[in-house]
């Protein structure tokens, strides 16, 4: 059993002991937890930023050292990341245009739409999310598939095979978070690390026949330089994100300041403000004096000043030389400029994500029609076909190790149609079903054949399950209306 929430630190992932580890692994398991240690802070200040608990970075100048403790979180890098994700869906496999129905029972079983939602966003945060696929236990599926963060797990580039080489995830904890178990993939083996009550770590080994490690990376961004990716919390992204966080912080200052505006007075007694030190008494010179008779001087008093600020009348009397004391209030500053601040910042990041402002949670009157708004989207609905088509040879090689291990056989011995394997995604557009409907209708007055068909149903925007109920009330009327047509002709036969 794992924590909810674990923390990921050079303590909570203890390497295991060399003696655990076989001689011929060493070097590799060393180099794993080298690079896994390297991005281990990195990964954690990425996670914070999705997580909306980075800390504030100020400036030092203009906020009151009083405010600093104000929340004032801006979760932008969350919404950027999800609004991709969420245009991402994973609808199952296909093999040259057919469905089978053995892959789509591991699918299912193993929730592998949700996994795949669950590591893509990942992916967009750490810029590589994980796979593994292993033999199931006693009450699993065959194939068992698991997805991993960058946080639970570390890999190596094989550039020659253009895949990764090997990778190490962390596979349990124990009560205080530390691991206790590690599963390391290589293309010959797959190594379980155990650590025991004692501490002592031993080491398990199983042969892999695959010839390929059971586990793929889905990375996001990559390029020839970092085949594992990058992430889409980029240093511009914090960078504005920290900005808009001081800019809110102001916003609550100036809003104080707005509230209850600073005033003045010219000429006043000192103890108009102040109340006498706890413990003394005022003499018949009209000071205050303690215990032992000395002269002390008044205490300003916070209530005092608060309630004459209230106040709804504020009597002053003359001072010792007659004047009126003369009282007056500063102009607040406008809201309007911490504003335009702000909604500058979300055009920034807006423009640095594609990510429409809407969808920021910035109201924008900048789109003048429907279609303008709708046209906002392009530019990220473009982005998600991009990441779709990346991901889709990923979940593609998913699918050949399911099948590989439930049928127990190498990768390279499945049948061509297996090889074959497609998978499916939902239009990242998202559009309406009566849009749908609209596109589909037109494509029907061109082809009859495809009305009625699973295919159709599915791009009118129906869920399967729907599909199969019309599927199956087709079928009973059409069993109920060829029994008319036998029973109609029995008739007609007996009346000759």
């Amino acid at each position: 059993m794992t924590r909810q929430k674990q923390t990921f630190s050079d303590a909570s992932l203890p390497r295991p002991s060399d003696s655990a580890v076989p001689d011929r692994f060493k070097e590799r398991i060393g180099d794993l937890f080298d690079t896994w240690a390297d991005v281990r802070s990195r990964n954690a200040g990425l996670s914070a930023y999705y997580d909306m608990k980075n800390l504030l970075k100020d400036l030092g100048i203009s906020i009151p050292e009083g405010m600093l403790s104000v929340n004032c979180t801006v979760g932008w890098c969350k919404k950027a990341v999800d609004a991709r994700a969420v245009r991402s869906v994973f609808d199952g496999y296909v093999f040259e245009g057919r469905e089978d129905a053995a892959l789509n029972a591991l699918v299912k079983e193993n929730r592998l739409r949700t996994l795949y939602n669950q590591a893509c966003r990942s992916s967009l945060v750490h810029g590589v999310a994980a796979f593994t696929v292993m033999r199931g236990r006693a009450g699993q599926p065959a194939a068992m598939v698991r997805a991993y963060s960058a946080n639970q797990f570390c890999c190596l580039w094989d550039k020659d095979a253009g895949r990764i080489g090997c990778g190490i995830v962390c596979a349990d904890v124990d009560a205080d978070g530390r691991a206790r178990k590690y599963v390391a993939h290589f293309p010959e083996a797959v190594l379980t690390f155990e650590r025991g009550e004692s501490g002592q770590w031993s080491c398990s080994e199983e042969g892999n026949p695959m010839g390929r490690p059971l586990m793929e990376v889905l990375i996001f961004d990559p390029d020839l330089d970092r085949p594992l990716g990058h992430s889409l919390i980029t240093p511009e992204l914090q960078g504005i994100v920290d900005k808009a966080m001081r800019d809110v912080l102001r916003m609550e200052v100036g809003a104080e300041f707005f509230t209850y505006p600073q005033r003045y007075i010219l000429g006043a007694s000192d103890d108009l403000f102040s109340v006498p030190p706890e413990g003394c008494t005022e003499d018949e010179d009209g000071n205050f004096v303690d215990s032992e008779g000395n002269v002390v001087q008044p205490v300003a008093s916070e209530v005092k000043k608060m309630r004459a600020y209230l106040g709804a009348m504020l009597a002053i009397s003359r001072d010792e030389n007659g004047d009126v004391p003369q009282v007056g209030q500063f102009s607040p500053g406008s809201a309007d400029n911490f504003t335009r601040v702000f909604e500058n910042d979300a055009q920034r990041f807006s423009g640095a994500t594609n990510v429409p402002l809407a969808q920021l949670g910035v109201m924008s009157s900048t789109y003048t029609s429907s279609d303008a708004l709708g046209a906002a989207n392009d530019p990220l609905i473009l982005a998600v076909e991009e990441m779709n088509r990346d991901n889709g040879d990923v979940m593609e090689e998913v699918a050949r190790m399911i099948m590989a291990v439930a049928g127990g056989v190498p990768i390279g011995e499945l049948s061509d149609e297996q090889k074959s394997v497609q998978a499916c995604w939902k239009d990242p557009s998202m559009p309406t079903i009566s849009a749908r409907a609209d596109g589909w209708t037109k494509l029907a007055a061109a082809d009859q054949s495809i009305v009625g068909t699973r295919v159709w149903y599915e791009e009118l925007g129906l869920s399967q399950a729907k599909i199969d109920r019309i599927e199956a009330e087709k079928r009973r009327m059409g069993a109920i209306d060829a029994m008319n047509s036998i029973a109609k002709s029995l008739r007609e036969a007996g009346a000759r």
